[in-house]
């Protein structure tokens, strides 16, 4: 007759929910995660900081950015008077959740190209 074995191990769990019975096999994966977690981590920090350098160039020399589709508006004139036009500038506010990822907030875009 055969005995009966118990035998206790250990179970590793990853931050990502995985499990292994091996614990080197644990580490190893964990290192993936970290290190895909971190370079993530590190090309948002360089679009953030690449996004606050565009925003301060285009502020520093007065440059502004418009919407190629309809770069001008024709604002409302009584009678015989010169019409008066305005640029169709975009908001810093959408210009830094555009570089940062973020498409921005298209409603405002598509708002102002169906008035005219």
């Amino acid at each position: 007759m055969e005995k009966i074995v118990k035998e206790l191990g250990y179970v590793y769990f990853t931050s990502d929910g995985k499990i292994f019975a091996e614990e080197a096999k644990a580490e190893f994966h964990q290192s993936q995660v970290n290190y895909s977690k971190e370079s993530k981590e590190i090309i948002e920090r360089r679009m953030d900081m690449n996004a606050e350098k565009i925003l301060n160039i285009l502020k520093e020399n007065g440059w502004g950015v418009y919407y190629k589709a309809n770069p001008i508006n024709l604002l409302g004139v009584k009678g015989g008077e010169a019409p008066i036009f305005s640029v169709n500038a975009v908001d810093d506010d959408i210009l830094e959740k555009a570089f940062k990822g973020n498409q921005g907030d298209t409603r405002w875009h598509s708002e102002t190209d169906s008035q005219q």
